[in-house]
């Protein structure tokens, strides 16, 4: 007798697998990455290939099979259209879904980290202004990674502990966080330059959600320092 059993998922990917099948990564709440199997979706007559497209939000049947677990039946709660219906939206949220197959194992279960999967994508389908789009993806990453247990320290430096004071820090990558302007020669290669109002930014990205971030206005110059502050964090921790 075959099991069967019931998730809720959002699905990163689904593409071409054997002849007249779909291969579809999802992550799901209940049992976090799962790379599933989608008898038939190759076909322009399956009911059930919309309900399985990337950026969806969809209740899955899933029957266990020997060497694949198969999607029996499934029925999206949320498409995000927002997100499909504009490339800028459609090129954000498609980095950061190689990001999440990057760096998420298969079969590790984090219901916050489902949450704030689709917490991104409502707001991102939703925006109806520009934004800094950049910006808002680099959010996203930092924090996933906070959410995988490398929140980096902001407020107190991470050679003396004292409290960060506004001016004249850095940014140790290596000790995972803020070094103050006292401790700067213990950092070496791993530090970058970091301004006040960039420390500000992280600090509030990593506290608030994405709803009072997309309506952020910063400018350039900060923007950057903090993208780059972000990209060489992930890629130490993460490469």
């Amino acid at each position: 007798m075959e099991e069967t059993f019931n998730i809720q998922a959002i699905v990163l990917n689904r593409y071409a697998f054997r002849e007249n099948d779909s291969r579809v990564l999802a992550y799901s709440l209940e049992h976090g990455k799962m790379f599933l199997v989608a008898r038939g979706t190759g076909s322009i007559k399956s009911k059930m290939a919309g309900h399985i497209e990337p950026f969806c939000l969809s209740e899955l049947m899933i029957v266990r099979g020997r060497r694949y677990n198969y999607i029996g039946g499934a029925k999206s709660t949320n498409c995000f259209f927002g997100i499909k219906s504009d490339l800028e939206k459609l090129e954000v949220a498609g980095r950061s879904f190689a990001i999440l197959n990057k760096i998420i194992k298969e079969h590790e279960v984090d219901p916050k980290l489902f949450f704030l999967i689709n917490d991104f994508l409502e707001v991102l389908s939703d925006i109806n202004k520009n934004i800094n789009y950049n910006l808002f993806l680099h959010a996203f990453i930092l924090k996933l990674v906070c959410q995988l247990g490398y929140r980096p320290e902001l407020y107190s430096c991470v050679v003396c502990r004292k409290d960060i004071n506004p001016n004249g820090n850095y940014f140790d990558f290596k000790k995972g966080g803020l070094a103050c302007s006292d401790c700067q020669k213990n950092c070496q290669k791993n530090c970058l330059t970091i301004h006040k109002d960039s420390i500000k930014l992280l600090r509030f990205i990593v506290k608030e959600n994405f709803i009072d971030i997309s309506k952020l206005f910063v400018n350039k110059k900060i923007s950057s320092e903090v993208i780059k502050s972000i990209i060489v964090f992930y890629n130490y921790n993460f490469k």
